[in-house]
């Protein structure tokens, strides 16, 4: 057969074996193919990329730790110079030096050194001289070698290494605590030295002045040998519980040099490993070249995941390492398991190679599951699949070519009857649609009915409420009246002043109470209202509550035009809709601040629109960064008297009362949460009023819902 016009001549499939070859050898080599060589190279592969991403991912974490690690250790230090500092430039202290003629005296250094937690605190002159110390000892000149130190220079907090002798010089019995004896360690470098008698000490300087008169250095020091509290706080903080793998253990070292003289790394189970050392190769690289080690090591007893970083000295000698790692045996244990399950991976995959022996002897009797692929998409629906051109010249391919003439009669049939299907289907979708229109409507108007029954029935209870109030207090004002008129005494006149006002206070609470009940008879007195004047002046009102909440106010006024309401009732909405966004912010708003890194914070928007009916309208949207509202909240927040806040300090009434003050003037209050910025997680929520520029009081609204609920009526008749 002639390859059709335009296409390009292709070898037949199934003929690229060789024709003396048997269909036993065709499959022996078809299924040998995939098993013997891709499958194995693959299985390589990806085992090699696991192993390394595996391995990149255990340092990351011990590099992580390290990081945290360090950064503690360096909060300790900041910490212990602040707290010196603080002292050294307290009023206190400077009172004591007046006290004194303008010296401390052992016991007031003893006292302090206590309270900061220092080992040891000293008084040094300018010239070098030791003036008062504790642990008490004679005033003593310091070395010239000592004085030349940079940590007499400059006023900071560092790490040194002290000698014995130094040690020694402030205190006896901090000289004996920094001996520490060394211990046999597998696989560290040859030493002769039996035990480490030097210091690590956190070093903290400050200068003390008195009048304008320096007195000298204030100098507080932390014994780092043998300050287990110290590695215990650190390796606490770092691998806190669930934050390694079930079996691992996190360990946290300080080493002096190449000895352990403060860990949480156990010898045998019991004691630490306090005087052991640290491997040869780790020294080498750590002391002796100035890395960071970031792989596995062998320590004391076991390998571990481990990371090492240089200790420097104030002139930047290296003077010990810092350690942090977690045992590697649990994790060892993952990687022989996912080892397990690659290997049978492969295997499923080794078989599911075998079934490519099929695949590749199909080319055989192409033609007819060709054929039989088609039809099964011709019944699927795919009335353009075909079986096309096999450029093949046997009775396979002629009956293939019969097929697709038999095809196309068949589709053209198909397409006459589509045509009249999308017609008919077309008038179902029109009808279906004007359905759900009709029923959405009904819907709409029986929730406003059934609003407006509730909102009837506690007109006519509160109003009774208000009655009964209105007439007792009519009685007190005209007592007041009469017992004003018969007393002269200033301070019962201050009484009666007193109860007016709070009488006052009650006749209004029951006027506006009535208000809420009538809302027709109230929402006649509107006023030409500038939105962002009214947002102003309730932010008066709870400048309080935001300070309280610290949280920053971003005001944008893009509304130019006015709208109709009464500014008492829209200033009453902003007020409540502003104390609920600092209430917002307060409790849970720090977790999401430390995600966001965000300050709390509450937006007012206003701008100008047009609704769907064309008229004009002003939105406000007050909006807060603090924790979003639960999808299940969203439904019931304007319900009566739901309410999620601790008692005091909310009654279920704000939000269903700012909607139904809004409504009655034609507006609308809607709620969104969690907005979304981009880039962040889910949080906060937003509240938007919608007013009108020209108010449509609930009363026409009403009646209008009463009209649309006819036509409804009449629709449905008309389409059964």
């Amino acid at each position: 057969m002639e390859p059709r016009i335009g296409q390009r001549p292709f070898p037949p499939r199934g003929h690229f074996w060789p024709s003396h070859w048997t269909v036993k050898t065709k499959l022996v080599v078809t299924a040998c193919i995939p098993l013997l060589v891709l499958i194995p190279v693959v299985a390589l592969l990806v085992w090699s990329a696991g192993q390394a991403a595996y391995t990149k991912i255990l340092i990351s974490k011990v590099r992580s730790d390290l990081v945290l690690a360090q950064q503690e250790f360096t909060d300790v230090q900041e910490n212990k110079y602040d707290a010196l500092k603080a002292w050294s430039e307290s009023a206190h202290l400077r009172n004591l030096l007046q006290r004194q003629g303008g010296k401390l005296n052992n016991k007031d250094l003893r006292v302090q050194a206590e309270k900061l937690g220092f080992a040891y605190l000293r008084l040094i002159s300018p010239t070098g001289m030791v003036v008062n110390s504790y642990p008490a000892r004679l005033p003593y000149m310091l070395g010239a070698q000592i004085q030349k130190s940079v940590k007499f220079r400059e006023s900071g907090s560092y790490t040194v290494l002290l000698s014995n002798a130094e040690l020694n010089d402030i205190s006896p019995e901090l000289a004996s605590r920094a001996v520490q004896a060394i211990l046999p360690t597998w696989n560290a470098s040859p030493s002769s030295k039996s035990a480490e008698d030097r210091g690590l000490v956190v070093q903290v300087l400050h200068p003390l002045f008195s009048d304008g008169n320096m007195l000298g250095y204030l100098e507080g020091g932390l014994l780092l040998n043998g300050n287990l509290e110290l590695v215990d706080k650190i390796n606490d903080l770092i691998y806190s519980p669930n934050t390694l793998l079930e079996g691992s253990i996190g360990t946290t070292t300080i080493f002096l040099e190449d000895v352990r003289v403060a860990t949480t790394v156990r010898r045998d189970g019991e004691s630490r490993a306090l005087g052991t050392r640290v491997s040869d190769v780790v020294r080498q690289s750590v002391l002796g070249r100035g890395e960071v080690w970031l792989e596995r090591a062998f320590v004391v007893n076991d390998w571990y995941v481990a990371a090492y970083a240089p200790l420097l000295s104030p002139e930047g000698a290296r003077i010990g390492m810092f350690y942090v790692g977690f045992l590697e045996a649990p994790y060892a244990n993952i990687k022989t398991q996912l080892l397990i399950l690659f290997l049978l991976a492969v295997g499923a995959a080794m078989v599911l190679g075998a079934m490519m022996v099929v695949r590749l002897t199909s080319g055989i009797f192409y033609p007819l599951r060709r054929m039989n692929y088609i039809m099964s998409l011709q019944e699927k629906g795919d009335a353009a699949a075909r079986v096309g051109d096999l450029r093949r010249e046997d009775e396979f391919a002629d009956l293939a070519n019969h097929f697709d003439v038999l095809l196309d009669q068949l589709d053209a049939r198909r397409s006459e009857l589509l045509g009249l299907n999308e017609e008919l289907d077309e008038r179902v979708r029109q009808r279906t649609a004007d359905l759900q229109a009709v029923n959405q409507k009904l819907h709409q108007a029986v929730e406003q009915l059934l609003a407006s029954e509730k909102l009837a029935a506690m007109g006519q209870l509160t109003a009774g409420i208000a009655h009964e109030f209105n007439n007792p207090l009519a009685i007190m004002m005209g007592h007041l009246d009469l017992i004003r008129m018969t007393l002269n005494d200033p301070e019962s006149m201050k009484t009666l002043r007193l109860l007016d006002e709070q009488v006052h206070r009650m006749r209004n609470i029951v006027q506006k109470l009535l208000q809420f009940c009538r809302p027709d008879e109230y929402a006649s007195y509107t006023e030409e209202v500038n939105v962002n004047e009214v947002i102003q002046d309730s932010i008066l009102f709870v400048r309080s509550e935001i300070e309280t909440a610290r949280a920053q106010l971003k005001l944008e006024f893009n509304a130019r035009e006015t709208v109709q309401i009464s500014k008492t009732e829209l200033q009453q909405v902003m007020v409540n809709l502003l104390i609920n966004a600092t209430h917002a912010l307060e409790g849970s708003f720090h977790e999401q601040s430390a995600v966001l890194d965000e300050p709390p914070l509450i937006s007012v928007e206003t701008r100008d629109m047009a609704l769907a009916d064309g008229q004009k309208a002003v939105s406000i949207r007050v909006q807060n960064n603090g924790e979003p509202i639960a999808s299940e909240r969203l439904q019931l927040i304007f319900k009566m008297f739901y309410t999620t806040k601790h008692a005091g300090k909310g009654t279920g009434l704000g939000l269903p009362v700012s909607r139904m003050l809004v409504q009655r003037y034609g507006g609308d209050l809607q709620v969104k949460s969690p907005v979304v910025p981009e880039n962040a997680p889910q949080f906060g929520a937003c509240f938007e009023i919608v007013l009108r520029c020209k108010a449509r009081p609930s009363a026409d609204i009403l009646k209008e819902t009463g009209q649309q609920i006819l036509l409804i009526e009449k629709q449905l008749s008309e389409g059964s």
